[in-house]
């Protein structure tokens, strides 16, 4: 073969290989399209569920919305796109639930989102919500700064979790457990904490000013203005 006529088929081999490239890339647009768009639906699909009178479809609609969380889940599509819509309807819900089966599933339900930094969960329904982290799962509930001012979480655990700077102002903490939790600079401030486990939990600089039956072990680490001046664990 000629060597104009090598060029000239390494031409068209080239141009078939770009135009391939071309194509991949426009199909695998499409397919993420068409993901995201099935994506949205499914999350549509399960706030209904919630929002039906029927106490099975919520409850199911309860446990699927956790595949939100999961990016290897088909909801989770590899990137967890709707994770933060998923917080927000949970906590919806949360503030007009009263304490049973469906609440405790949806409360159960945020500690597997990948994040509750910052998270708005003011006036929550938190009743014996586990957030805790489990014997033996590498997984910490991170709810640093998050803000749960005047939520209920009557016999909630938040054993081993992160909430550094959290807000409890007004909170009701009845019988929780907060026991090896770094609760560094959070706010207890008006929080009734009848029953509430600190043990081994790290609580320099946080404030308990007018909250009510503080632990025995917690008020010996109180300055003057209620805020915790040891960086010991309790």
């Amino acid at each position: 073969m000629a060597g104009s006529d090598v060029q000239v088929w390494a031409g068209i081999v080239g141009t078939f290989a770009t135009v391939g490239v071309s194509v991949l890339g426009v199909l695998n647009f499409q397919r993420k399209r068409d993901t995201s768009a099935a994506v949205g639906a499914a999350f549509k699909d399960v706030v209904e569920a919630l929002a039906s009178d029927n106490t099975t479809q919520q409850m199911a609609g309860a446990i699927l919305m956790r595949r939100f969380f999961d990016n290897n889940s088909e909801q989770g599509a590899g990137r967890t796109p709707y994770a933060d819509e998923a917080v927000a309807v949970i906590a919806g819900l949360l503030r007009e639930s009263r304490s049973g089966q469906v609440q405790k599933v949806l409360a159960d339900g945020l500690r597997f989102a990948p994040s509750l930094v910052q998270a708005d969960l003011q006036g929550c329904n938190l009743t014996r919500a586990y957030l805790g982290r489990r014997t033996g799962d590498k997984k910490i509930v991170d709810l640093e700064n998050a803000d749960l001012f005047e939520a209920d979480l009557t016999g909630a655990s938040l054993r081993g979790a992160r909430a550094p700077g959290a807000v409890f102002f007004r909170a009701t903490l009845v019988n929780a457990v907060l026991a090896d939790t770094v609760l560094t600079r959070a706010d207890f401030r008006e929080a009734r904490l009848t029953g509430a486990n600190f043990e081994g939990a790290r609580l320099s600089g946080a404030q308990f000013a007018g909250a009510s039956d503080i632990p025995d072990r917690v008020v010996r680490l109180l300055d003057t203005d209620g805020v915790v001046v040891s960086e010991d664990p309790v």
